[in-house]
Order: structure tokens, then sequence, then C-alpha cells
């Protein structure tokens, strides 16, 4: 029985990469169409400082992360925690989905929102 090496990156091809950007910027359009139809007000791609969000509301301090392909990568992982340390000492709660759990339960994803946003307006109604 021969031993096979798996590299943990591997270059992807550019069709791949390709692919996978443009899935993102069709759930990307999608989300906002659902945030608009349930009358959700978020602003569209959003920087703090360094960082940048797909979506972000400053009245509620919600941001919304969507995570494609690259965020399987451990290197990406490991470059969002100086983000999340930076964005939670502002008090702003991040809301991270999937473009696969976009595509896939998009009622899911509104459901969760909309828990956040209850959570936080009594949080500031308080």
């Amino acid at each position: 029985m021969s031993t096979h090496i798996i590299p943990l990156h591997q270059k992807m091809p550019e069709k791949i990469i390709r692919h996978s950007l443009n899935n993102t910027i069709k759930v990307i359009d999608e989300l906002e169409l659902k945030l608009n139809e349930k009358g959700y007000h978020f602003l569209r791609n959003q920087t703090m400082g360094r960082y940048h969000f797909n979506f972000y509301c400053p009245q509620l301090k919600i941001a919304i992360e969507i995570d494609g392909y690259a965020h399987e990568f451990l290197e990406i992982y490991n470059q969002d925690a100086p983000k999340k340390l930076f964005i939670s000492s502002m008090g702003i709660t991040v809301l991270r989905f999937t473009d696969h759990q976009i595509l896939v339960d998009i009622d899911e994803v509104l459901r969760t929102l909309k828990n956040q946003i209850k959570s936080s307006t009594t949080v500031y109604a308080v």
C-alpha cells in the first residue's frame, strides 16, 4: 500500500476561482434583494478601518459577511482573527454565512438575522 501526501493548500485552477467569485457576487445580489424585500436597511460593501463587510447596518451595529470558497483555507481563516478583535472592540455583531447557506436556505439566514435584530434592539432600548 502506498501513501499519498496531499498538500494542504493546493493551487486552484483559475476556472474554479472565477466560478466561485461569480457565484459569490450572485449570492450577494440575492441577499440584498431579500433584505430589501423584508424592509431591512443594510448598506452594501461597507469598509471600517482596513476591513470590509458585504452588508452593514450602523443603527443596529450588525454586519453581514458572506464567506465564499476562499474562507475554506486555514490561511484566510487566520487572517480574519485581527478583524474579529477590531470589530468586537467597536461593539459590532458580525453574522457570517456561507454563499451555500444563502443559496440553499435563505429563509434560515433571514430568521437568524431577525433574531439578532430583535436582541440588538432590546439591548439598545434599555
